[in-house]
């Protein structure tokens, strides 16, 4: 199918430790296609933090198949996991992951930076996807300075800064009051009506249901995978 974005077969990751040896996913089988909005849902120690470690390219299988927009990812060296990574993925991670000791701008300019695009450039990219974002006049404002928020949407700005096809979110409204949570999902909704496709990891049936389809893991194993139909998004 032309519109298969992640092709996931019997993926199996298993951790060592000393002696005994940690399954953590034992045999998932998983498709995804362009630009839908799926939440995988499951407790702590379920293994969603591992699947999307794998789907995110920064971790690796230790058994199984992955396809990502039809190239095999299996055995591929660690550099071109990162070109990969930087072409196809924005990341939004629950602690935002900025550095401190630079403005907002600065943040979101660094993923271009990497590409070698000139700073004239970078800036006039960051700016724009920090207005997007409706941080246009905190450019020059430390992340220590923002709210939580506000800090959010600057990781938003900077997963979206290379145009990436996916949008792989941790938690991402995991550090935030309800108000604020409510704007990142709003944003989320927009990013999708625009055709990104998003992947939210989450232990909170509540923010799943801002999803279209929902993929519930237990114990390494996918448990249910539902259409979300009746979808009470936040407007």
């Amino acid at each position: 199918m032309e519109n298969k974005l992640i092709s996931l077969k019997n993926i199996r990751k298993s951790y060592k430790m000393g002696s005994l040896t940690l399954e953590v996913l034992k045999g998932v089988d998983l498709e995804i296609e362009k630009g839908e909005y799926v939440a995988i849902l499951g407790a702590s120690g379920s293994g969603k933090s591992t699947m999307m470690n794998i789907i995110g390219c920064i971790d690796v299988k230790s058994e199984g198949e992955y396809h990502l927009n039809g190239e095999s990812i299996d055995d591929i060296p660690e550099d071109e996991l990162a070109t990969i990574r930087n072409r196809e993925i924005g990341f939004v991670f629950q602690k935002f992951n900025l550095i401190s000791k630079f403005n907002i701008l600065y943040n979101v300019q660094i993923p271009l930076l990497l590409k070698g695009l000139k700073i004239s450039e970078t800036v006039e990219k960051a700016t724009e996807y920090l207005d997007k974002v409706g941080l246009g006049d905190r450019l020059k404002h430390k992340p220590t300075e923002l709210s939580g928020g506000q800090q959010q949407r600057v990781a938003i700005a900077r997963a979206l800064i290379c145009d990436p096809e996916i949008i792989l979110a941790d938690e991402p409204t995991g550090n935030l009051d309800s108000h604020s949570g409510e704007e990142i999902l709003k944003i989320f909704n927009n990013l999708h009506d625009e055709g990104k496709t998003i992947i939210m990891i989450t232990h909170d049936e509540h923010i799943a249901k801002e999803a279209d389809r929902i993929i519930h893991l237990s114990d390494g194993l996918i448990e249910s995978d539902i259409q979300n139909k009746i979808s009470e998004k936040v407007k």
